[in-house]
């Protein structure tokens, strides 16, 4: 009776074609029914596999039991037409109708049109809704091609049918325990293709004391972004979407496990339309069927046995994870420590359970903290180290991958202490294949954690120990570095050398607020240097964004960090510490200098060659009496670094990789203490300044650290300065009043102190160089050399004019003319001036004495003879000023010569060529 129904509908349907398409069509319809024996079979397009025919429009008729769903299979693909206009030929496919009927067809939604020959646009499984699915296959006039071929099969739809359907809805379902305790929730067309505008939902309701547990067997949707805003599957921790979210999920997953946390769930499946606006080309909408979108296969269960989350009243942060079985999150707040402890602790603990607990301490800007562990009971069956019986395994790392653990604890004893590397501890409790035990009850803390590498001697104190006999070298930094370091901070760093060690300091980033003149209203870095004896044991502070520079103690160092309230946004500091055998370091230089009464000088090693990165020089310069002092003039400096910034709030200076530091020593008349006067850091560029000792001893270091580049260096002279007595025995300065040794005066390097050249000026034959020039003679500028290359280049051009001149000249001769100058005596003597730059080279191109000779006919052949002579003054005994070197104590001046100029004779002619009267040197 059914058949006999189709039949007429078909007929029907028949009947519509005839009145609505145009004569030129051949309809033709094929049926693929399920009967009890045929459940599948195959089905192609008329010719398959040769071409199809012209103005053909087919439908097949795929119709199962009502108990059935029917999926179908296109394993061969050829249309005329592209995909997806399909303007000529195409496949229409309807796999949500539920009758044969025209109006069904029409009022059903069509699962798409396809055609042209890429097997990959079509859905690689398509099953129906309900037990029908159309295919109507249309082809126009012009051209044909191979067709289709394809596979069918009618399927039990049982398996998508669980707990009770919703009268309202195509697919809700009410799922209760007290009917089915677990089973299988299958996405309505998987694992075909699901269609779009889907709203199904599946509520499962146990009984209180019950929890349920969902597994992923096989999921896939299409991911559209992180919040799946096309398809997605949506799991309520409740009864109904007003629940908590457990989790959202779309795009491949497998193996997915979680749990309720009562005995209610709610999952709500939905798809859309439109996922071509996700895709980064949206014409090309066959992207849509790459992606498999089989749907979802998900088991449920209902079960008792699953842990019971008990969470302790007293305890105000700690938190289930929602989704998880007995996972747990302890978060630092206003509570510092407290007790976790294994499920059903003391009683015995499940087994085939798996919990992770979370300690998470805070990590923010005012405050990092680490977190400690201590076990006070422990009772685990099993043996070390295998624990094949259950385990608890601690990670100090903060990694959720339970194949990191280092090591598993099992047994009667305690697990040792266990504190964390940064701000998460991670405990892992698993039961598998154990035996019931009492499990475990720990201790947990909330430390404070500065984020500094080394050693933490004071636990919860900013204090850490850096010892060579541990670790030759590392890193250590302002607390939170690179991030704001907090306020009200106080650290210590402890460096701590080996016999015949030192420790050398450099420092790659420094921002400590704004800078004032002693760092005292400012978050500030202070070194602290202990050395041998009372000379070396001084500190000094560093603030603002003035680099300080590198260090290099002998004994055991120590830095101390303060900030306070005015940080704002400094990032504090991050410095490189070396612990070093003196050997490794350039150290040929410096030493013990015994003055005489004079002076001297001092030079960085190489100069004026660079100097290389990690050297150390020591110099020490002794007064021949201990009531007279040392002055130091700075000859010549150049350095790495600026000692000064013409914008000190946006950018970093100082003596980052090289400084000179100057050690003037306490005043005399100043109080012993344990501390000297701390020595000032130069670097950069300070020709010409002065610096005077405090008392009869003048010490300067040099040292560079690894990162250092090199620079010219310095060359620095030394000067004694009398005070005994109150009468001068030698040369008295006139404004500063300093006594030095008579040797000293009119030496070409001020030894009188700033402003002050009176042993230069005073009875000496050469005065002392001005701005821009040096004792070793005057000093050629950029604009010299630029008035010498013009007036060179406009020579060269009057030259060249000249010539061409000449030449032009001649020409004009007529041969007339030229007869008769063959026979004309030419003067006796001609004279040519000539104007030419001298500079400091004799051999030039300001310097070529250029010589012209007059035209001179000679020969009987005919032919002018014009011999010029020009010659380069090589050999002249022009005496210029050399460069000397620079004074030392007790030497003069050389002065120099006078300059003359050799004349050139050019006699190689046999007529008198012209001879220079006249030369004038500009």
């Amino acid at each position: 009776m059914m058949e006999w129904g189709h039949w007429v509908m078909a007929g029907g349907y028949l009947l519509f074609l005839m009145l609505t398409c145009t004569a030129d069509y051949r309809g033709c319809e094929h049926f693929f029914n399920s009967t009890t024996l045929n459940k599948s079979g195959i089905f192609n397009s008329t010719g398959w596999p040769g071409l199809y025919p012209l103005n053909t429009n087919c439908m097949y008729y795929f119709v199962g039991f009502q108990n059935e769903r029917v999926e179908l299979n296109i394993t061969d693909f050829q249309l005329q037409g592209v995909y997806p206009q399909c303007q000529f030929d195409y496949l229409d496919i309807y796999a949500q109708i539920i009758t044969t009927g025209v109006e069904a067809r029409i009022s059903s939604p069509l699962l798409g049109r396809f055609c042209g020959d890429r097997i990959d646009i079509l859905p690689k499984h398509i099953i129906s809704t309900a037990n029908i699915i159309l295919i109507n296959f249309h082809s126009d006039e012009h051209r044909a091609a191979r067709g289709f071929f394809g596979s069918y099969r009618f399927i039990d739809a049982s398996i998508y049918e669980v707990g009770t359907k919703s009268p309202h809805h195509y697919c809700s379902y009410i799922i209760k325990s007290v009917h089915e305790k677990h089973g299988n929730i299958i996405s309505p067309t998987y694992p075909g293709v699901y269609p779009d505008n889907l709203n199904c939902s599946y509520g499962l309701h146990g009984v209180p004391g019950e929890r349920i547990q969902i597994t992923f067997n096989d999921f896939s949707l299409f991911h559209g972004g992180d919040y799946c805003p096309y398809d997605s599957f949506t799991v309520y921790d409740g009864a109904n979407r007003g629940a908590p979210v457990l989790k959202k999920f779309c795009g491949e997953h497998s193996s997915v496990t979680f749990f309720s946390s009562g005995e209610h769930l709610f999952i709500q499946f939905l798809t859309r339309a439109g996922r071509m606006g996700a895709v980064a080309d949206p014409y090309d909408t066959s992207v849509d069927y790459k992606f498999s979108r089989r749907g979802f296969n998900v088991s449920f269960h209902f079960r008792k046995d699953i842990v019971k989350i008990d969470i302790p009243v007293e305890s105000r942060n700690m938190y289930h994870i929602k989704g998880t079985a007995c996972d747990m999150r302890i978060i630092s707040n206003n509570s510092r420590n407290g007790t976790i402890k294994s499920p059903g602790y003391p009683r015995k603990f499940p087994v085939n359970i798996t919990c992770v607990y979370y300690i998470d301490g805070l990590y923010n800007q005012e405050r990092l903290e680490k977190v400690k562990v201590k076990f006070t009971d422990f009772s685990i069956p099993g043996s070390m180290p295998d624990c094949n019986l259950g385990y608890v395994a601690v990670d100090e790392e903060g990694r959720l991958d339970t194949r990191v653990f280092k090591e598993r604890y099992c047994g009667p004893y305690l697990p040792p202490d266990t504190s964390s590397k940064k701000s998460r501890l991670v405990l892992l409790f698993n039961t598998d294949n154990a035996r019931e035990g009492r499990g475990f009850s720990a201790y947990y803390e909330f430390i404070s954690d500065y984020g500094i590498p080394g050693e933490n001697v004071e636990e919860g104190k900013c204090t850490y120990l850096y010892a060579s006999k541990s670790t030759k070298s590392g890193t250590f930094n302002s607390p939170h570095h690179p991030v704001r370091y907090p306020d009200n901070t106080n650290c210590r760093f402890i460096f701590r050398p080996e016999a015949g060690e030192q420790i050398l300091i450099s420092f790659y980033t420094f921002f400590l607020g704004d800078k004032d003149t002693a760092c005292e209203n400012n978050d500030f870095l202070e070194i602290f240097h202990t050395g041998r004896g009372l000379r070396d044991n001084y500190s000094v502070k560093h603030c603002g964004r003035q680099f300080p520079g590198p260090i290099l103690a002998e004994n055991q160092l120590e830095i101390r960090f303060i900030s306070r309230r005015n940080s704002k946004n400094s990032t504090g500091f991050e410095a490189r510490y070396q612990f070093v055998h003196p050997d490794s370091l350039n150290t040929n230089c410096g030493g013990q200098i015994i003055s005489h009464g004079s002076g001297g000088i001092i030079a960085s090693p190489g100069f004026p060659e660079k100097y290389k990165s990690r050297t150390y020089c020591r110099w020490t310069i002794k007064a021949s009496s201990p009531f007279n002092d040392i002055l130091v003039y700075f000859f010549v400096f150049h350095t790495e670094g600026t000692v000064s910034s013409d914008d000190k709030t946006t950018s970093n200076y100082g003596c980052q990789n090289a400084v000179l530091r100057l050690y003037r020593g306490n005043a005399r008349n100043r109080f012993h203490t344990v501390y000297v006067e701390a020595p000032e850091e130069k670097c950069g560029q300070l020709n010409g300044e002065p610096f005077l000792s405090n008392n009869d001893t003048f010490e300067l270091e040099f040292l560079t650290s690894s990162r250092a580049l090199g620079a010219k260096g310095f060359k620095i002279t030394w000067t004694e300065v009398h005070r005994e007595g109150v009468s001068c025995d030698f040369f008295r300065c006139s404004k500063s009043e300093y006594c030095i040794h008579s040797e000293l005066a009119c030496n070409q390097v001020p030894n009188c102190g700033s402003g002050d050249n009176s042993d230069e000026e005073e009875g000496c034959p050469t005065p002392f160089p001005k701005q821009g020039e040096s004792s070793s003679g005057p000093t050629v500028s950029k604009f010299d050399i630029l008035h010498i290359a013009i007036g060179a280049s406009i020579s060269s051009f009057f030259c060249i004019v000249l010539v061409i001149c000449g030449l032009y000249h001649r020409r004009r001769l007529t041969p007339e003319q030229l007869r008769h100058r063959r026979h004309e005596t030419p003067p006796e003597q001609d004279t040519v001036e000539v104007r030419y730059v001298a500079a400091d080279s004799s051999c030039n191109t300001t310097d070529r004495l250029l010589q012209v000779e007059h035209a001179i006919l000679n020969g009987e052949n005919g032919k002018a003879s014009v011999p010029h002579a020009t010659e380069c003054i090589r050999d002249s005994p022009v005496t210029t000023p050399r460069a000397t070197p620079l004074p030392v104590a007790l030497n003069k001046p050389h002065i120099g010569g006078e300059q003359t100029i050799k004349t050139i004779d050019s006699t190689n002619h046999k007529l008198e060529t012209p001879q220079i009267q006249k030369v004038s040197i500009v």
